[in-house]
């Protein structure tokens, strides 16, 4: 939303404000709770209302599903909301614990094996959501021990069937898309064709 502030100079500025805050502001503006008498108080009417619109947005994300805190910045960016109160926001929303970037990162982690992700494609994910794989403690070792990952694509990969020219390949593509190594991935792929599944 836009909100048009004319000085009494005849001056004209544009305010670009998400379309809650917006229009709040002109249900405020009618009812006379939003009467300022300078740009000054404007502006700072809009930064109550957004930081208030702003924990509303994020109370109802949070409550469908967990977010990391950069997936709520990037959110609430795109919704139009001011620097200064996205940070505010988040901040406090960190401080309260209603965002945890350890917490989230552990059960997107352990899902994402669970479902046979390997490491590389965890830590890409981990990436996206703006999360440092090196700052989750214990990772990869308490996640994903090391002397497992060969058995986790293997029982990946058992479940798929892998048929046409060349099944090994299609193998090793398949289990390198999953984010095994490629060591792991031939490993594997040669255990199947060794066992006839190939």
């Amino acid at each position: 939303a836009t909100i048009v502030v004319t000085t009494t100079d005849g001056s004209v500025e544009e305010l670009s404000v998400p379309l809650a805050v917006g229009k709040a502001a002109r249900s405020r503006q009618r009812s006379g709770e939003l009467a300022p008498t300078s740009r000054n108080e404007l502006v700072y009417a809009l930064k109550r209302l957004q930081e208030a619109k702003a924990r509303d947005r994020i109370a109802g994300l949070v409550n469908r599903r967990d977010y990391s805190s950069h997936e709520l910045r990037e959110k609430l960016a795109s919704d139009g909301y001011w620097k200064g109160t996205v940070d505010a926001c988040v901040g406090h929303a960190i401080e309260t614990g209603i965002v945890n970037d350890a917490r989230y990162a552990d059960v997107l982690i352990r899902s994402k094996a669970y479902v046979g992700w390997g490491r590389s494609r965890i830590e890409r994910s981990l990436a996206q959501k703006g999360i440092d794989p090196a700052d989750v403690p214990g990772w990869p070792d308490a996640y994903l021990p090391e002397e497992g990952e060969d058995e986790r694509a293997y029982e990946v990969a058992c479940h798929r069937r892998f048929t046409g020219r060349n099944p090994y390949a299609k193998a090793v593509r398949f289990l390198g898309a999953r984010g095994f190594s490629l060591k792991v991935a031939h490993a594997v792929a040669s255990r199947l064709r060794d066992e006839g599944s190939l």
